[in-house]
């Protein structure tokens, strides 16, 4: 471990990989990349929406964690550090990609799959609740988005969504609840509130 290197949590269950890794073990370095690379990569496709490019964003993501291993404080777990880096480099993607900025993909959009047991009707309907849906997310303030991303889509709990954006607990509640409440509201009005309750 480097002079400046921060201890470790005794619970983060990546810990003695952690350790091992600053000290310059490759074979560390590269268990840590390969617990984590997918969870990474899902979480940059959801929002880029373009494998190749959240390939990239990944890769540049482990680049930044081998960069700053020795920062790693341990206040959050180290997936937790992970995504918030992955974070960061979104964010600044999405600055220079304006036109991406409000996209979310469903995991069935992402995997590429189908109900190919579904006929006509019911493709049709599923198209017009992911119309919705994505038509009130982008109604959504920017904060309330992401917050409801990071919960919903990525499950994390509140205090590991908090932690990536850097807000307390009770304002991640707050822009979750919120996000929450107005997109049942924007699906009701469009008349999509039977995907919300079925039967």
């Amino acid at each position: 471990m480097s002079p400046q290197s921060s201890p470790l949590p005794i619970n983060d269950p990546e810990a003695p990989l952690i350790a091992a890794a600053r000290t310059g073990d490759p074979r560390a370095l590269d268990e840590l990349a390969a617990r984590l690379r997918g969870r990474v990569f899902r979480f940059v496709l959801r929002r880029v929406g373009d494998p190749d490019t959240a390939e990239d964003l990944t890769q540049d993501t482990f680049v930044e964690v081998v960069a700053k291993l020795d920062s790693y404080r341990g206040a959050s777990r180290f997936s937790t550090w992970v995504i918030g880096i992955a974070f960061n480099l979104l964010r600044n993607h999405m600055t220079r990609r304006p036109e991406r900025r409000h996209r979310m993909d469903s995991e069935a959009a992402l995997d590429g799959l189908s109900d190919p047991g579904a006929g006509p009707h019911e493709q049709a309907r599923a198209r017009a609740f992911a119309g919705a849906v994505q038509a009130a997310l982008d109604q959504l303030p920017d904060d309330a988005r992401e917050a409801l991303r990071l919960v919903a889509l990525d499950g994390l709990d509140y205090q590991e969504a908090a932690r990536i954006l850097g807000v307390p607990l009770g304002t991640m509640k707050t822009r979750v609840f919120r996000a929450r409440r107005a997109l049942r509201t924007a699906l009701t009005d469009a008349g999509q509130e039977d995907f919300l309750d079925p039967d």
